[in-house]
């Protein structure tokens, strides 16, 4: 089968006079973009690749070995540095900035997958002094490069479906080490060919253009020439993955963006701004279309959507299955709710680790739609993880949770360990309610909270307040017993283990404190627990259950 550049080069081609990519060359303060046009990558992708056959064949690497990418994430020559190496047949691994942070990382990593040297930006040189392996400085600057001119480029290599094509990794640590995400050419033509299609919902007739989604060492954007080459779309950089307000009306007015891609609690903080900035409203509502993915949208920020117009649409994807389930632009009524994307061979089964009727407490009352179900993508579907990484012998399971709304429709729930069991008999709680009711009924308090208490006598909430000082003791009385008092009809319906009804239960924290995920900027609430650990042996020790 072919190599998954086999599609998208006559892609490329085909659309030669669009502009497939604008680059951020301003300032956050005043931004700019510059704009490249499919040709432009097609000249720059060969010259590049053209670069790397001898200096690579003189290093003792042949085609389909496995090297290291390391780059910043932020530049333009990093999509091209990526796509060069595949066009001349190696498998890219792509090392991000975050590696540098962590010891040993990067030869771990690359050990896990065989990888043979490092190409790497000048700007982690001082990183690459100590590392066992052949070290390569990339260059940055193309204009220092001959076009490809006369010259030929081998042919694209005839590989077997299920051989690597890219390798990603995680953006969290497994034992301090972020885990590799192994990337088929089958996967990635199913991404571009399949999946991707099915996010697009703004017709055949409209260029696409989207901004990208974080950094390009990480799958969403790093493939983003993959899939929206496909049709012609283009990606439009930011000049951090959080905009803020100025930006977002920027990338609309000055960079044409017509298709916002964000996270939810970026897209939650826009919703926040666009309440009282009728300028940032109309920006929203004038959008083709407003993707989010990472996390579900508070209740009432999805209601907003739905009373304001605004043509949403959410998005479910993994590093290791991509895109499988998406919402209708068309019933954003029925939002949170999605429909597995067509063409895209998972299932939903019903869960093994939270079983409606296992469920204790009122939990189980509270799923609107009833049953919970895991997604699991089995082995012959074509965005199956690659063998090393699954967690079951006939395929892989994502770790999500989703509720039947609806026949054919699902609501993400949340992650497995969105169900703790704590309490005196352990019992299952699910904290993702309890944390939805906190932000819907206290969202002019609180900006953000996680609730802790895994095998622990009861429930702790964290909250990030939006205005109250921590250090302010009277303040922070105040906010606890407001929160307390508006979460008192949810305490009606739960048992008791899943009850928050003492100030005791509630720690106030600083805004933006609580540890996040670096991508998307969810809490983690394990990290958040190992981080209070002290306060919280003082806490349990005083609850009575």
């Amino acid at each position: 089968m072919p190599h998954f550049l086999e599609y998208l080069l006559p892609a490329l081609n085909k659309y030669s006079s669009r502009t497939l990519l604008k680059l951020f060359t301003g300032t956050p303060g005043a931004p700019s973009w510059k704009s490249v046009t499919y040709q432009m990558f097609i000249d720059d992708l060969e010259r590049v690749a053209a670069h790397w056959i001898e200096p690579l064949k003189e290093a003792g690497l042949q085609p389909q070995d496995v090297i290291g990418l390391w780059i910043t994430g932020e530049k333009y020559t990093d999509l091209i540095h990526l796509y060069a190496l595949a066009r001349i047949g190696y498998v890219p691994q792509m090392l991000n900035k975050a590696m540098a942070t962590l010891h040993d990382a990067v030869p771990s990593v690359l050990s896990m997958t065989q990888g043979k040297a490092i190409l790497y930006d000048p700007f982690f040189s001082s990183a690459i002094a100590s590392l066992p392996y052949k070290c390569i400085a990339l260059v940055n600057d193309l204009n220092l490069l001959p076009l490809l001119g006369d010259r030929k480029l081998p042919a694209i290599p005839d590989v077997p479906d299920d051989a690597l094509g890219v390798i990603f990794h995680t953006s969290g640590t497994t034992g301090g080490r972020p885990k590799p995400v192994p990337e088929t050419h089958k996967w990635l033509r199913c991404q571009a060919q399949v999946q991707w299609p099915a996010i697009w919902q703004g017709g055949d007739d409209v260029q696409g253009v989207v901004n990208n989604l974080g950094s390009f060492a990480n799958v969403g954007s790093a493939t983003t020439v993959s899939y929206l080459g496909w049709s012609g779309q283009c990606l439009v950089q930011t000049s951090k993955p959080d905009i803020d307000a100025n930006e977002f009306m920027a990338l609309i007015a000055e960079a044409g963006m017509n298709w916002a891609f964000l996270y939810a609690p970026w897209l939650s903080k826009l919703i926040n701004i666009a309440k009282t900035d009728e300028k940032v409203l109309a920006a929203l509502k004038g959008l083709v279309e407003v993707t989010y993915t990472g996390a579900a949208l508070n209740p009432s920020d999805e209601a907003w959507l739905v009373e304001n117009g605004v043509k949403a649409t959410a998005m479910y994807a993994t590093t290791e299955s991509g895109c499988c389930l998406v919402s209708d632009v068309n019933n954003t009524a029925a939002l949170p709710s999605m429909h597995i994307i067509k063409g895209i061979n998972v299932k939903l089964i019903p869960a093994t680790s939270s079983k409606k009727e296992v469920l204790d407490g009122d939990a189980a009352s509270r799923l609107q739609g009833g049953k919970l179900f895991d997604l699991f993508v089995p082995a012959d579907a074509p965005n199956c993880p690659h063998p090393t990484i699954r967690n079951r012998p006939d395929g892989h399971i994502t770790g999500d949770l989703f509720e039947e709304t609806a026949p054919g429709m699902y609501a993400f729930r949340g992650r497995n360990d969105d169900w703790i069991r704590t309490g005196k008999h352990y019992s299952f709680c699910d904290t993702k309610s309890i944390e939805d009711n906190i932000l819907h009924v206290c969202s002019d308090l609180v900006g953000n909270c996680v609730v802790a208490g895994h095998y622990k006598p009861g429930i702790v909430l964290f909250v990030e307040p939006l205005f109250v000082d921590p250090s302010d003791n009277d303040a922070v009385v105040i906010l606890k017993e407001q929160i307390l008092e508006r979460h008192a009809p949810f305490n009606t319906n739960a048992f008791i283990h899943e009850r928050l009804q003492s100030k005791l239960q509630i720690v106030v924290v600083h805004r933006g404190t609580l540890p996040r995920t670096t991508e998307k900027g969810n809490i983690r609430r394990k990290a958040a627990e190992d981080e209070h650990a002290e306060i919280l042996d003082t806490i349990y020790a005083q609850l009575k259950v």
